[in-house]
């Protein structure tokens, strides 16, 4: 629990650097304060939910993802930053999308849709490999997905897995940038909805 708490609120950790005092004790009461939802959330969650309940999910040893430069299908620079406060259901794959791709970007659409009014504090992502940009159709088709080019292997490497490369998965990020669940690439879809309804109800924040 203590490794919990300590990798929610290390990336803000930062921000206490050259603060001191009064200033300094306000600053660790503010984060203390916007980590305790998330904190209290994944208490819930990952202990405190009824018994016979499991996860459809695999849950994973939450970690921060790297904050690291993307480029949108225009070319402007952006980061998963971004979307800090909302949900995040990220996939990853080829510009050509196959229909493995395709399969992922329908589960997060139909998954996201099926939120009802919590739909918009869900986001969905692709993280394209390479610089060029999915075809027209793709995006059409799922509109309100948003196409970010990956510029580095950093942000890749941190959502690898010993089961396999990124695009074998489809990843869960919470509301401050940590990469919590994961699931196949050919989901079922009822697993992930029940396992984000209850994350969602469970979360003060996002």
């Amino acid at each position: 629990m203590k490794r919990l708490v300590g990798l929610t609120i290390r990336h803000q950790g930062r921000a206490l650097k050259g603060q001191s005092g009064s200033a300094k004790i306000q600053l660790i009461f503010m984060i203390l304060v916007f980590a305790a939802p998330v904190v209290l959330s994944y208490i819930w969650y990952f202990f405190v939910h009824p018994v016979g309940h499991k996860n459809y999910g695999t849950l994973l040893d939450v970690h921060p993802l790297p904050e690291v430069h993307l480029k949108d299908e225009s070319g402007k620079e952006t980061s998963l930053a971004t979307f800090k406060g909302k949900w995040l259901l990220i996939a990853e794959d080829s510009a050509d999308c196959n229909q493995a791709c395709e399969t992922k970007l329908y589960a997060l659409r139909q998954v996201r849709a099926a939120l009802g009014h919590d739909d918009d504090r869900v986001e969905r992502v692709l993280l394209i490999e390479g610089e060029a940009n999915v075809r027209s159709d793709i995006t059409q088709q799922y509109q309100g997905t948003h196409w970010f080019h990956l510029s580095d292997k950093q942000l890749s490497d941190a959502l690898s897995s010993e089961k396999g490369e990124p695009k074998d998965h489809i990843w869960v990020v919470d509301p401050l940038g940590n990469v919590v669940m994961r699931y196949p690439a050919n989901p079922e879809l009822k697993g992930i909805l029940k396992d984000m309804e209850r994350l969602l109800k469970a979360s003060q924040i996002g």
